[in-house]
């Protein structure tokens, strides 16, 4: 492992240190069990104050790779879940045992150091490219390890995947499609197959604008909105990127609702965002707490899912949306309303958008975001923004930059989509299954699980949230999980206040993209592994468990 410190770069030399020894504990090159050097002495080495290395070693502890141990020093503990190790087959060193070779290392000057700069070797006999030294700091957001490992775990082909949030391909409407792909290719296949303009397939915005304008009839708000402030998008996360780079600069404060949709924090924090958590229940956002919070600290933009929330299920009452917006007003504050789920509903009645009350109130103080990702299949990488004029024409220049337009073959299947009414077709039989297989995945949680895992029920939406009982913890599960062949989605990760240990007991867990056999023994083997995690925790409990909860994988 090569540790390279930049005292000229921006980024603290705590945070550079941090992140190779992160990178090498991801790698597997630091394994479990490896005990790092004593802060005086790794300081010593790189020629920088102890308390530098004490911060380096809090972020990793943080993260939960580390934990400093009494008697023992600083000690690797997280696990990777490779099949292989890729530390070149390098013993781990015994507790106690000599130092590893990389601090004889660093102390020789066969890696870099500070005090020489760029270290002794000479750079052109092949020594490698120090690339985490030269990546973005941008790039760490997607550094979890919670969520790194269920995605290893996922990539098993025998894994049944709750973890994953699309909807079911069983129900992919592939012919349809291959009819109306054959249609295209046939009538306008040379232009189709030619660049589109930037903001979209103009028949396609028209379409968007007129179903957004009949979803907010239907809620019972007169809504309309013009096709030129809807911009097509390569799917809601490129809708959220833009709209990041065009409103966000580093160190703005974003407000968000605390769980949330990760991939957001994530786009967030690449622009230099910092995140202000608000909690929710079950009515959604606490708008006392943001209301509280706003004259003292204003930030740049709120982020909502307000109609089954991701990844908890909720959805925001209408008292709450009207005191949204009237802050938003008040404060001039854009909200970005992100609503990939909203026409997945089963029971109950829909509620009009954020965007569609802020317009009848005769304000645009809301940028819609949405996609067809849940509604139709998410292959396409179709979705849209709706805004004030001036957003949309800023965020058609950003996506210039990116990638000029969207592919205008797959643009023209959805509009036929629309145009021919063949989504709410669609949405029908979403909507008539999509609820069976929810109950089916509680009926299974209820019988495997022995209360030790509860669920709300959600009226719609695609995720089941979770919550572990008596003291159980979600990092605890996921090895354990992983060893009876299934993944779920940990609830600390969707938590952008990390050291909070919230969401440490939850899990998400997808009910649309399993089937029915799927559901019954993924949610078996989660029960599983949850009652042998319960027997770790209290022993006793071994003597409560069903005859179904550990029925033997054949």
């Amino acid at each position: 492992m090569q540790l390279v410190v930049d005292r000229e770069s921006a980024i603290p030399i705590y945070v550079q240190i941090a992140r190779q020894i992160r990178q090498s504990i991801l790698d597997a090159d630091l394994p479990p069990g490896e005990r790092l050097p004593p802060e005086r002495r790794l300081a010593a080495l790189l020629g920088v104050n102890r308390t530098t290395i004490v911060n380096a070693y809090r972020e990793l502890a943080a993260d939960g790779l580390v934990s400093g141990q009494v008697g023992r020093g600083t000690i690797v503990t997280h696990r990777p879940t490779r099949s292989e190790p890729t530390n070149g087959g390098r013993e781990r060193q015994p507790n106690g045992g000599s130092e590893p070779s990389w601090v004889a290392e660093l102390e020789t000057g066969v890696y870099p150091s500070q005090r020489t700069g760029y270290g002794t070797t000479d750079r052109s006999r092949g020594t490698p490219m120090p690339w985490t030294q030269l990546f973005t700091p941008a790039t760490d957001v997607m550094n979890d390890p919670l969520l790194h490992d269920a995605m290893t775990v996922s990539a098993r082909p025998d894994v049944i995947r709750l973890a994953t949030g699309i909807p079911s391909p069983r129900l992919y409407p592939i012919s349809t499609i291959r009819e109306l792909l054959d249609e295209a290719l046939h009538n306008a296949g040379q232009t189709l197959l030619q660049h589109t303009p930037t903001e979209g397939y103009p028949p396609l915005r028209e379409a968007l604008a007129g179903w957004m304008g009949k979803n907010a009839r239907d809620a019972g708000s007169e809504f309309s909105i013009n096709p030129d402030n809807v911009v097509v998008v390569a799917g809601s996360q490129q809708g959220l990127y833009l709209i990041a780079r065009t409103l966000i600069e580093p160190g703005d404060l974003v407000a968000v609702e605390s769980p949330t949709y990760l991939g957001a924090a994530q786009v967030f924090r690449a622009a230099g965002a910092r995140l202000m958590p608000i909690p929710i229940d079950r009515d959604g956002m606490n708008v006392d707490l943001l209301q509280e919070l706003l004259p003292r600290r204003r930030p740049k933009l709120i982020y909502t899912l307000p109609t089954f929330q991701n990844p908890s299920g909720t959805v925001m009452s209408m008292g709450r949306r009207m005191r949204l917006l009237d802050l938003a007003a008040r404060y001039q504050i854009p909200i970005i309303e992100d609503d990939p789920y909203g026409a997945l509903r089963y029971e109950g009645r829909h509620l009009p958008t954020l965007a569609a009350m802020d317009r009848a109130a005769g304000r645009s103080n809301v940028i819609y975001l949405s996609t067809v990702s849940k509604m139709l299949f998410p292959g396409f990488r179709i979705g849209w923004v709706a805004a004030a004029k001036p957003v949309v024409e800023r965020v058609t220049l950003m996506k210039q930059i990116v990638d000029l337009d969207t592919n205008a073959l797959a643009q023209w299947a959805v509009w036929a989509f629309f145009d021919r009414n063949l989504l709410e077709g669609h949405l029908a039989t979403l909507n008539s299954v999509y609820p069976l297989q929810r109950d089916h995945m509680l009926a299974a949680l209820h019988r495997y699980g022995d209360g030790l895992i509860t669920a709300e029920r959600p009226a719609g939406g695609i995720y089941l949230w979770c919550r572990l009982n008596d003291g159980l913890r979600v990092r605890d599960l996921l090895p354990e999980a992983a060893r009876e062949g299934v993944v779920f989605a940990p609830g600390e990760s969707f938590h952008v206040d990390s050291n909070s240990g919230r969401g440490r007991s939850n899990i998400r867990l997808n009910f649309t993209l399993p089937d029915d056999t799927e559901i019954e023994e993924g949610i078996r083997r989660l029960c599983n592994a949850i009652h042998r995690l319960a027997a770790q925790v209290d022993p006793d409990r071994s003597h409560m468990r069903t005859g179904n909860a550990l029925t033997p994988i054949v």
